[in-house]
C-alpha cells in the first residue's frame, strides 16, 4: 500500500518530466518566426531539426514566401507524413529547391508518389528519404519518375524496400542522372543485394571512364557479376588491356568475356588467380572476338590437359606472344601439346615461367 501511495505522489513529477522531454508543437506564428530567424543567417539553406511540425506545420511552412530563396531544405525528425509532403509539393515558393532532405519522418508510399509526380521537385539533385516507411510500391514509382530525372543522389536507407523495389531502382531508365543510391538497412534478399552491388560497380566504372582511368577497374570488379556489369557498358569496346587477376572469376565470366563482341580490340588479358577450369580455357580458345590478343595470363587457375590442348589448337590465339599457364593442373600430356602446337608459333616467353 505504501508503494502505491508513493507512486501516486510521484505521478505529477513523471508527467512534467515526460512533457519536458517531448518535442513541443510549434504554432504557425512560432514556426514562421523560427524560420525567419534561421534564414537571416543563411537564406539558401533551411534546416529544421527535431521540431514537432507534423503535417500542419509543414503546411504552414510550405505557404510561406520566406522559402523563395531556399535551395536546400532539411526537415529532420519532425513527424512529417504524406500530407506534409503534399503541402510542400503544392507550394508556390520552392521553385529554387535543388536539395530536399526528409530524413527520419513518417512518409509512406503515398508520399513517395507525390514526390515522384510533382513538378515542384523537378530541379532536385538530392533527395533524402532516410528512415521513413517506404515499401516496394513507393520505390517503384520513384524509379519510374521523369520528374526526378536530375536527381544525382537518392537516399532510401532504413525503409522497407525489398528485392522488387531495389531491382526497379537500380535498373531505372528514368533516373538518368543517378550516381549514388542508398538502400542499406532495407529487408533485401539475394537478388536485391546483387542488384545494389551491380549498381555500385557500374557507377564506379563510369567514374573511372570519366577520369580516363579504366585500367584500374580490376580493383572493383569482384566476382562474375562485375564482369557482366562491365560488358553491358558501351565503353567496354574501347578497352585494349583488361586486368582481372585475383577477382574470384568462374568459367561463366570467362565465357562471357570470350563471346563479347565489345572486346574485339583487346590485346592483353590477365585472368591469373581465378577459378578458371578447362571449360573457361576452351571458351577462350574458341573465341571469335579475341583475335588480337598478344598477351594472355592464366597463371594460378585450375586448367588441366583438356584446356591446355584446346589452347594449343586454337587459331584464334595464334597472335599470342606471351602465354602464361603456370600453377595449373596441366600434366605432361598438356605440356607436350603446347610445345608441339602449330598455332602458338609467335610466343617469345616461356609458358610456365613466372615473369
Amino acid at each position: 500500500m505504501a508503494r502505491f501511495r508513493w507512486f501516486i505522489y510521484c505521478l505529477p513529477f513523471f508527467y512534467l518530466l515526460f512533457v519536458s522531454a517531448s518535442p513541443a508543437n510549434m504554432s504557425g506564428e512560432d514556426l514562421l518566426k523560427y524560420i525567419q530567424k534561421k534564414l537571416r543567417r543563411n537564406n539558401v539553406t533551411l534546416r529544421i531539426n527535431s521540431k514537432n511540425l507534423g503535417d500542419e506545420g509543414a503546411k504552414v511552412l510550405a505557404q510561406s514566401p520566406l522559402l523563395k530563396s531556399v535551395e536546400s531544405l532539411v526537415i529532420y525528425k519532425c513527424n512529417v507524413g504524406d500530407e506534409g509532403v503534399r503541402a510542400l509539393a503544392d507550394s508556390k515558393f520552392l521553385e529554387n529547391l535543388t536539395s530536399l532532405s526528409l530524413e527520419n519522418n513518417a512518409i509512406t508510399d503515398q508520399g513517395a508518389k507525390i514526390l515522384a509526380t510533382s513538378q515542384t521537385f523537378s530541379n532536385l539533385k538530392l533527395l533524402n528519404l532516410y528512415r521513413n516507411q517506404i515499401h516496394d510500391p513507393g520505390a517503384m514509382v520513384l524509379a519510374e519518375s521523369d520528374v526526378l530525372s536530375s536527381v544525382v543522389e537518392l537516399n532510401l536507407n532504413y525503409n522497407q524496400i525489398r528485392d522488387e523495389g531495389a531491382l526497379h531502382l537500380t535498373s531505372s531508365q528514368a533516373l538518368k542522372s543517378i550516381k549514388q543510391l542508398g538502400l542499406s538497412y532495407n529487408p533485401l534478399g539475394k537478388d536485391g543485394d546483387e542488384a545494389v552491388r551491380r549498381f555500385k560497380v557500374v557507377q564506379k566504372l563510369q567514374e573511372l571512364h570519366e577520369q580516363n582511368q579504366l585500367q584500374e577497374m580490376g580493383k572493383y570488379i569482384l566476382g562474375d557479376m562485375g564482369v557482366f556489369a562491365l560488358l553491358n557498358l558501351p565503353y567496354a569496346e574501347d578497352l585494349k588491356e583488361l586486368d582481372l587477376h585475383g577477382n574470384d572469376l568462374s568459367d561463366h565470366a570467362v565465357i562471357a568475356l570470350a563471346q563479347s563482341p565489345k572486346l574485339s580490340g583487346l590485346v592483353a588479358l590477365n585472368l591469373a588467380k581465378n577459378n578458371i577450369t578447362d571449360v573457361g580455357a576452351k571458351a577462350l580458345a574458341d573465341s571469335r572476338t579475341l583475335t588480337r590478343l598478344n598477351s594472355l595470363n592464366l597463371n594460378f587457375n585450375r586448367i588441366g590437359d583438356v584446356g591446355a590442348k584446346s589452347i594449343a589448337r586454337s587459331e584464334v590465339l595464334a597472335s599470342l606472344e606471351s602465354l602464361k599457364l603456370g600453377q595449373n593442373r596441366i600434366s605432361g600430356e598438356g605440356v607436350l601439346a603446347l610445345e608441339e602446337s602449330n598455332s602458338l608459333t609467335k610466343l617469345v616467353h616461356p609458358i610456365f615461367g613466372f615473369y
